[in-house]
């Protein structure tokens, strides 16, 4: 495992703090664990498990679209808050690597944040997750065409286009980092109550 440093946002300012590298994903898993010596987070009662996802389902993903923040220090230990988006499950891919479609629209900023969905067998208030968003598929690409028809743009080029969200975001099934996780059981150790 190799020490990296880290820019991490703390007390409205940029910080450079020590990670280790627990894993990367190989191949087409999308997902990197790093492993930090202070607390970056409350503790809350989240299981890292898809057990009871299902398609049509509502799901949240937390992230920070083009690095905007939703300010909240005073009550996320001086980090500032991210946003929330909802979507729900399109599709799930069960082949390996495990791939959650989720009818949404996404951001750049929203990648490597987790997709939480209400349990629906553990009460009003028992949230899981499921995955970490990977990415959104490729934006379509849409012609600008002139009255004639013809592709607008410079001679020898491919025309202008217009990107457009596919309303896709893709995430990574959960138990690819935990595997990462399981097998490099390293960093911030948590308190013997939290530990279980």
């Amino acid at each position: 495992m190799d020490d990296d440093v880290l820019l991490i946002f703390h007390e409205k300012q940029w910080k450079s703090t020590t990670v280790t590298v627990v894993g990367i994903g190989v191949d087409v898993i999308d997902v990197a664990v790093l492993a930090c010596p202070v607390r970056l987070v409350e503790s809350l009662p989240l299981e890292a498990s898809m057990e009871g996802l299902t398609y049509g389902q509502d799901v949240y993903f937390l992230g920070f679209p083009f690095g905007w923040d939703a300010g909240g220090e005073d009550i996320n230990l001086n980090f500032p808050m991210p946003f929330v988006k909802g979507g729900i499950v399109s599709a799930i891919m069960s082949i390996d690597p495990v791939h959650i479609y989720i009818d949404a629209h996404g951001n750049p900023g929203f990648s490597g944040g987790p997709v939480v969905f209400k349990d629906p067998d553990g009460g009003s208030n028992k949230f899981k997750v499921a995955g970490i968003v990977s990415n959104a598929p490729t934006p379509l690409r849409t012609p600008v065409v002139n009255s004639a028809g013809k592709p607008v743009g410079t001679s020898g080029g491919d025309g202008a286009f217009i990107a457009e969200n596919q309303g896709f975001v893709v995430a990574m099934g959960i138990r690819h980092s935990t595997e990462i996780i399981d097998a490099n059981p390293v960093g911030f150790e948590l308190p013997e109550d939290e530990a279980s």
